[in-house]
């Protein structure tokens, strides 16, 4: 009896260690995954907009093209406001870049508030989506 109770006490510990190792492999390879989506959706979004008010459109229509033809429309983002607020600053970086002439202050306010409102969207993408 002694023997048994050694055993599944050996497995459970032995099952632990398993969860716990696999659990800090999944954590990293979130970090990554959301590394790679912010680049992924800032870089289209902030490609999208600059080429919208290039061909002369407004800010308000060039962030509506760049919602459309983007992936932002279609993620989920973490609940965490950091994620978002790191999102925008990388997004807005690329704007400047490729297109801040196009861009006023006032534009650029508006174009951030849009944003961090699709954001927050992707961010509760499960109560914006039909069950």
């Amino acid at each position: 009896m002694n023997i048994i109770k050694k055993k599944s006490f050996q497995m459970l510990i032995l099952g632990l260690c398993l969860i716990s190792f696999l659990q800090s492999q999944i954590v990293q390879a979130m970090d990554l995954d959301l590394t790679a989506a912010q680049n992924v959706v800032g870089k289209r979004f902030a490609s999208k907009f600059c080429e919208a008010k290039e061909k002369g459109f407004s800010s308000e229509l060039s962030s509506e093209f760049a919602l459309n033809n983007t992936y932002l429309k279609f993620v989920s983002f973490p609940k965490d406001e950091s994620f978002i607020e790191d999102l925008w600053v990388y997004t807005i970086s690329s704007i400047r870049k490729n297109c801040g002439n196009y861009l006023t202050e006032h534009e650029e306010t508006n174009l951030r508030e849009f944003f961090l409102e699709e954001g927050e969207i992707a961010s509760n993408r499960d109560l914006y989506l039909p069950h």
